[in-house]
């Protein structure tokens, strides 16, 4: 009977074993999905606070007569541009918007920023900014 006993406490003991380790994996799983899932929606908030930025700048570029180069260095423009991203950046659950920086160069306006450390950036044609 001894040996009967001995066998079910070491199943059980297996049992229990493979029980702990599948726990642990599927805790170590979730951890990973949070981080991906966390991940995705800072790209996305991202990628949005950026193309507001870049609208904001369109927005100015359609509506006034002035040179891209010199519309990419007006302060109120780099503002209206700092300002959407901000907007867009926290309406999708994100803070920290860094680095506004507007650039006119190879027939494009492009806007950049750093959100949570992460660059983005985004643009428009704009021909006058041939460096031609």
């Amino acid at each position: 009977m001894d040996s009967v006993t001995d066998e079910r406490g070491q199943a059980v003991l297996v049992a229990v074993l493979a029980l702990a380790i599948a726990a642990t994996a599927i805790i170590g799983i979730r951890a990973a999905q949070d981080r991906i899932v966390i991940a995705a929606r800072a790209q996305r908030a991202g990628e949005a606070a950026v193309e507001a930025a870049a609208q904001a700048v369109a927005d100015r570029y359609g509506a006034h007569a002035v040179a891209p180069r010199d519309l990419v260095n007006d302060p109120r423009v780099v503002e209206a541009a700092r300002v959407a991203a901000v907007e867009l950046a926290r309406e999708n659950g994100a803070s920290g918007v860094e680095q506004v920086q507007l650039m006119c160069a190879k027939n494009r306006i492009e806007a950049r920023l750093v959100l949570n450390g992460y660059s983005h950036h985004a643009g428009f044609s704009a021909p006058e900014c041939s460096p031609y």
